[in-house]
């Protein structure tokens, strides 16, 4: 990595170095300049590749056509051109160059399936990296698709060529098809004025204290883009961009700045930051004196709003325009001077870009129309790339994305909430800024849902009843592995049958709270087990709790039976039954189911909380929560992820209630830990085979500080404390974690 910022320092060194002295060479251009040092600095990509794909209704004459494209060669140098592999210094190659036209046949293809794979053959031609030292940057290709119908493809690197200059070279084409005159090619003109000392100072003080808005990502960054691409279709219609217009013509501004208002505001909202700054290519004050050139004529701005103090959709909206106003009057500062005036230290400018377009004029090739299918780019270069078109008074395009960031789903999002949002700030633009809603209709519902609870069919069974059925689907299967031995589920029903027998010999029923300090062995979850099979309610108790803390537990609960062992010497009131369990004399009592007698909305178990507020108060929780609960994370979590599931969580803390029975009601293996999540670290072998961890942040980041996360464990639950976002982000670095849920609060 230091490697590649260091040659990426060397570059934008010797990048100055040219463009301080580009006015005086004729056959470069600033950024042409630019776009040479990133094609260096990211060899292999994509980005720079412009496609234009168009369906001609009529028949092609390629003669005509190859003849037509030979005189644009004649013309225009630059497509005779290529660039040295040293100084990035274009060179024209040769007075004369072959046409670089070429006409797949397709006979071999159904006709129906024909322009199918024309357009797929042109996005992969599209995606293939140009060498700039090899003439020419340039190529059409031809699919012949019917008689009367082919697809064309024209593309060309955007160092000899930007989205104007598409416009230019087909304009040119179909006159030159057919036979028509052309008049003097226009020639890429040199720069028009250099950046002054107030330029610089301009871009340097709007650029003081920036840092990216960056939209929170579905998959962790990695060390270096791979310019991987996706896009979702983005469409507006014509009410909307009616009012788009109106509002635009009313507050002296463009489209572009409305539609650039609402995009800062969604980003604005994702991020939680009010300092957004989008990218926008303009074109140069060369454009303006050469409209008929072809070349890169185009630069990128930095239109960087804070809406921090701004109190109405409309406010936004004239700050933006003033954003863009002083941007455009120093938009002849070439993009990487601009970095440079910046102190980002070696972060993006931006991540999000905005273009605005009107429609391509139409074309013809001898009478026969050039309808545009696709201009999708191949690569994108930022995590979100708006391509918009202003198309018979409506606006369609795309969003492209970062596909290894984001998923589709997240895109479709981003699409919609930039309709959503444009659609309220044009009808309420005098709306106060932070009730400007840039959720969907869909989004408010679900929200809706989430807030009040989504309908759940709960069985009407207590917690023990869930899990004695699937001791009945899966008797055989290992239900728990702890320090003192494995065990099945018939072997765990049986052994809580027992201690069930023994409590109800005790008058333990319904509503009857029953304490339970055992180890963490298998002993404690049989006792909790045969706790609730009795009809009663457990009240855990820490055996490391101080003295004080088990007396007030015990006492204010009222637990008439503790159970606990004899090795552990609990002060208990007089009065309270104390059953030892390794005194429990099991072979008298039977291995049975006893019957039912608890309900649903009986108590399943009251926890303490911490006293960290005064002292610590009982929580009573019925079986109806809990199956509740319960009933959900058998939903919500595969048996994939649930099949190893680590029990270290202390039965105090309701966690547990989550790692204990949701595994045994779905037929998978509890582990549990002697002490606590931190046994992965001091014996690892012993939880190799761990599909899913639960702990608090602050132990996760030890396990992933000493490397002992589990090799199989794909899922990670935290809960317990605030989950700080920096370990989230190296969590999901890890090689193996794929999933990592934030449970904090309940």
């Amino acid at each position: 990595m230091g490697e590649m910022v260091n040659s990426g320092r060397e570059l934008v060194r010797r990048w100055r170095a040219r463009a301080a002295v580009a006015t005086t060479e004729a056959n470069v251009h600033p950024t042409q300049l630019g776009i040479r040092m990133f094609e260096q600095i990211h060899p292999g990509t994509a980005v720079n590749v412009l496609s234009f794909v168009g369906s001609l209704s009529g028949r092609l004459d390629q003669r005509l056509l190859r003849s037509a494209l030979a005189k644009l060669v004649d013309r225009h140098s630059v497509l005779r051109s290529a660039f040295s592999p040293g100084e990035p210094v274009q060179r024209v190659v040769a007075d004369s160059l072959d046409v670089p036209l070429v006409v797949v046949d397709l006979a071999d293809v159904s006709p129906e399936r024909r322009r199918d794979v024309a357009l797929a053959q042109a996005e992969d031609l599209a995606a293939r990296p140009m060498d700039l030292t090899t003439a020419p940057l340039w190529r059409v290709t031809v699919w012949p698709v019917g008689e009367q119908e082919s697809v064309i493809q024209v593309i060309a690197h955007h160092i000899i060529a930007d989205g104007w200059s598409l416009g230019v070279f087909l304009h040119e084409l179909s006159t030159a098809y057919a036979g028509g005159e052309l008049p003097p090619a226009q020639p890429l003109p040199p720069p028009a004025m250099q950046a002054t000392e107030e330029d610089l100072r301009y871009w340097r003080d709007r650029l003081q204290g920036h840092v990216a808005a960056e939209v929170p990502t579905d998959r962790p960054r990695t060390g270096r883009s791979r310019f991987a691409s996706a896009t979702v279709p983005v469409e507006l219609g014509r009410d909307v961009v009616e009012r788009i217009r109106e509002i635009a013509a009313a507050e002296g501004a463009t489209p572009f700045m409305v539609l650039l208002a609402a995009l800062h505001r969604v980003v604005a909202a994702v991020t939680g930051q009010s300092d957004v700054a989008v990218g926008a290519p303009t074109r140069t004050r060369e454009r303006h004196r050469a409209p008929m050139a072809l070349g890169p004529l185009v630069n990128m701005l930095v239109l960087r709003t804070d809406s921090a103090e701004l109190g109405t959709g409309r406010d936004l909206l004239r700050a933006v325009r003033d954003t863009c106003l002083g941007a455009y009057r120093h938009a002849h500062v070439p993009f990487e001077s601009v970095v440079g005036q910046a102190d980002t230290g070696g972060s993006p400018l931006f991540r999000v870009l905005c273009v605005l377009q009107d429609e391509l004029p139409a074309f013809t090739l001898g009478g026969a129309a050039l309808e545009p299918l696709a201009q999708v780019p191949a690569a994108i270069q930022h995590d979100w790339e708006f391509y918009l078109w202003l198309r018979d008074g409506g606006i369609t395009g795309f969003l492209g994305y970062d596909s290894d960031l984001y998923d589709e789903s997240t895109a479709r999002l981003m699409a919609d909430r930039l309709a959503v949002t444009l659609e309220r700030l044009t009808r309420e633009p005098d709306t106060a800024l932070l009730d400007l809603d840039i959720r969907t209709d869909a989004e408010r519902a679900r929200l809706a849902e989430l807030s009040t609870g989504a309908p759940i069919t709960v069985p009407d069974l207590c917690v023990h009843e869930m899990v004695e059925q699937q001791v009945d689907r899966t008797p055989d299967a290992l239900a728990l592995i702890a320090s003192d031995g494995r065990f099945t589920y018939r072997e765990l029903d049986q052994r809580a049958n027992r201690v069930a027998h023994h409590l109800r010999g005790l008058g333990v029923g319904p509503e009857t709270r029953v304490g339970v300090c055992l180890p963490r062995t298998s002993n404690l979850l049989v006792a909790i087990l045969g706790v609730l099979k009795s009809g009663g309610s457990y009240v855990p108790v820490d055996p490391a709790y101080p003295a004080e803390r088990i007396r007030h537990i015990l006492d204010d609960s009222d637990a008439p039976v503790l159970i606990t062992t004899t090795e552990l010497q609990i002060d208990v009131a007089p009065g309270r039954t104390v059953l030892k369990f390794d005194e429990l004399d099991a072979t008298d009592i039977p291995s049975t189911r006893p019957d039912n007698r608890a309900k649903p909305d009986n108590l399943a178990y009251t926890i303490y909380t911490s006293g960290s507020t005064g002292r610590p108060k009982g929580v009573m929780i019925e079986h109806r929560q809990t199956t509740a609960m319960l009933t959900w994370a058998a939903r919500t979590f595969t048996d994939e992820t649930l099949a190893h599931t680590l029990a270290s969580t202390s039965v105090c803390f309701d966690l547990s209630i989550y790692e204990i029975f949701t595994p045994l009601i779905t037929g998978n293996t509890i582990t549990l830990t002697p002490n606590n999540a931190t046994d992965l670290i001091h014996d690892p072998d012993q939880y190799r085979h761990i599909t899913l961890v639960n702990t608090v942040p602050s132990i996760a980041q030890e396990l992933l500080a000493t490397n002992s996360i589990p090799p199989h464990t794909h899922t990670l639950n935290l809960a317990g404390e605030p989950l700080p976002p920096t370990l989230v982000t190296r969590l999901h670095h890890h090689p193996t974690l794929t999933t990592i849920h934030n449970l904090y609060g309940p």
